[in-house]
């Protein structure tokens, strides 16, 4: 068979991405950094969180479906899956606790009589999304909220045919199978404090798991707290997250950078853990306001933390439930989400610090939602400030390293870098947004040469 000279080179071009792709992989698995405020795997190369908030995956979906779920969302960029080993929630689809008609137990409600059918699906998936460079946030148990039957495992727990002896086996069980999975972070709680009549459970469970597993965990409490604000389960955890389903319930620790920038100093790891269900509860403007969202990504990663989370829906169609995702797939924050990833990785954003410095004025009373977060590398090579709301802002180009800067605007709601020019490091100078609404000014030292701005190396620089 003749094959035309360009179609060869299209294929070869094709067979390089791959590879390429392929060896981009991360080595699970992950672990603390040297400082302990990010993660990474096991060449010490960075990983950022870029979480999807898919909570019934495992029960509600064939496993060819689930492969192609994480297909889609990882062409935007997320590579962390938020999800609930074994789930009971009535809004789902598959009818779960079962997965494909298989119930996790065999024992109405004993958690010691685990099926290990159900789990060799389990094990399927968490493959499935190693093989595309995915960790896991595992739910060993989602709770639910108190009071709502039809929604967690916290009713079921404490039914006749289990108890908390029952519930550490469980936990035994779960770590002895996944211990040797290199993908996976657990994850305590769920929408729940796990406390009263629940905290025996939990703590059996996770005790249980640890006798023989060594991953990291986090925790997922109920909304508007940080994973370590839970004193009695503290002591089990290594990573702090930050669920924040509604800004305003933050009361004077909001808005929501200002918690960020108090738990950045306790010198820990940070993360935003399960956020921003797009169209989601249309009575709070987190959900509905697409630059809310954005604001909450952008501010997050400037202030320390070192990931952030998206869950894309429409009204009556939430992805996390799976009853209709294919749609969701190319939604408007779906677009921003990956955007707000391309941004940081092309930049060292493990390596930002945040800056509340006279370096940058302009950016508003700090307590405000429209207050413009920065932040700046440690060797001073990049400051990235996010600007909710156009204005003039002036930049102490002398916090930069090297001769000169180049100076990028890039846009949060279309992935654009528009280049602004070059400076030298010598004084203040001013920056005025090319147009309404949120933008992100980026300034680097111009010695190193960076692309522009949501640019990955290879790519060439993007922009105008």
């Amino acid at each position: 068979m003749k094959i035309h000279h360009a179609t060869l080179i299209t294929l070869t071009i094709l067979l390089c991405a791959e590879v390429a792709a392929y060896c981009a992989l991360p080595d699970f698995p992950l672990r603390l950094s040297a400082n302990g405020r990010y993660l990474v795997d096991q060449n010490d190369k960075p990983f950022l969180i870029k979480e999807i908030s898919a909570w019934g995956l495992i029960q509600s979906l064939s496993e060819a479906d689930e492969a192609a779920f994480m297909d889609s969302v990882g062409s935007k960029g997320f590579n962390t899956l938020l999800v609930s080993v074994i789930s009971y929630d009535t809004r789902f689809a598959g009818k779960p606790p079962d997965w494909n008609g298989i119930s996790p137990f065999k024992v109405h409600w004993d958690f010691s009589t685990y099926d290990t059918v159900y789990f060799s699906h389990v094990d399927r998936v968490l493959n499935m999304a190693g093989k595309r460079g995915m960790v896991v946030l595992l739910v060993a148990c989602y709770l639910g909220w108190s009071g709502d039957p039809n929604q967690g495992w916290w009713d079921e727990l404490r039914d006749k045919n289990n108890s908390p002896d029952k519930s550490r086996i469980y936990g035994r069980f779960l770590g002895n199978r996944y211990k040797n999975f290199a993908n996976i972070i657990w994850v305590a709680g769920g929408d729940n404090d796990a406390d009263g009549p629940s905290y025996e459970h939990m703590k059996n469970i996770i005790e249980g798991i640890k006798e023989n597993d060594h991953h990291l965990w986090t925790a997922h409490w109920s909304a508007n707290h940080w994973s370590f604000d839970n004193k009695p389960y503290a002591s089990y955890l290594d990573l702090n997250g930050m669920y924040n389903w509604t800004e305003r319930f933050l009361g004077s620790a909001g808005p929501q950078y200002r918690t960020e920038l108090e738990k950045y100093g306790s010198g820990k790891m940070i993360f935003q853990l399960d956020q921003s269900y797009e169209n989601d509860v249309p009575d709070t403007i987190d959900n509905l306001d697409h630059q809310w969202i954005r604001r909450k990504n952008y501010d997050g990663i400037l202030c320390g933390c070192r990931g952030t989370s998206f869950s894309p829906g429409a009204i009556d169609n939430q992805c996390y439930i799976f009853k209709n995702w294919k749609p969701l797939m190319n939604t408007q924050g779906m677009w921003e989400a990956k955007y707000c990833f391309n941004l940081f990785e092309s930049r060292s954003w493990q390596d930002l610090i945040p800056d509340s410095s006279c370096d940058v004025s302009g950016r508003g009373a700090f307590g405000d939602i429209t207050y413009a977060c920065a932040a700046r590398t440690s060797t001073g090579g990049t400051m990235i400030v996010y600007i909710p709301t156009a204005r003039e802002i002036m930049v102490d180009l002398g916090r930069i390293s090297g001769k000169s800067v180049r100076a990028w605007w890039y846009s949060p709601g279309s992935g654009r870098g528009i280049k602004i020019g070059e400076y030298p490091t010598a004084g203040f100078q001013k920056f005025n947004p090319p147009a309404a609404g949120d933008w992100v000014l980026v300034i680097d030292d111009a010695s190193l040469d960076l692309n522009g701005p949501g640019t990955a190396a290879a790519e060439g620089i993007r922009g105008e």
